[in-house]
């Protein structure tokens, strides 16, 4: 009869049960980190008024929502936005009297690049690595 010993078993469950509470605020910030990129850029691009204040200066980044098990955040102006700023859904999406001056979609497939390098970033220090 064969007999395993193994070592470090305690430990690497430790690690293991960390990295799981860990997980959850790591995804967390790679999330909000990507939508960074994406709400800064936009900002830029976004129409402003001779008045303040601007929807330039009040894009947000929604809570973390899940869909089909994925996890994403929305930036931008929401279809049930009822702030100020209600106007951005507007510009982006046209109504049947305006066409669409979207600012959002082109900054979204413009910056896809950077978005994944700052959610790799915001994952690798999160790790620790």
């Amino acid at each position: 009869m064969a007999e395993m010993k193994l070592e470090g078993m305690d430990e690497l469950v430790k690690r293991l049960q960390e990295m799981g509470r860990k997980g959850a605020a790591i995804e967390r910030a790679a999330l909000q980190a990507g939508g960074e990129v994406i709400r800064s850029a936009a900002s830029e691009r976004a129409p402003r008024s001779n008045d303040a204040p601007h929807l330039a200066d009040n894009i947000t980044i929604s809570k973390i929502k899940t869909s089909q098990g994925l996890k994403y955040v929305l930036v931008g102006p929401q279809k049930g936005d009822n702030s100020e700023f209600f106007y951005g859904k507007f510009l982006e999406w046209g109504t049947s009297k305006m066409a669409a001056r979207p600012f959002l979609g082109p900054v979204a497939a413009e910056k896809q690049g950077e978005v994944i390098e700052k959610m790799k970033q915001a994952i690798k220090d999160g790790l620790g690595l």
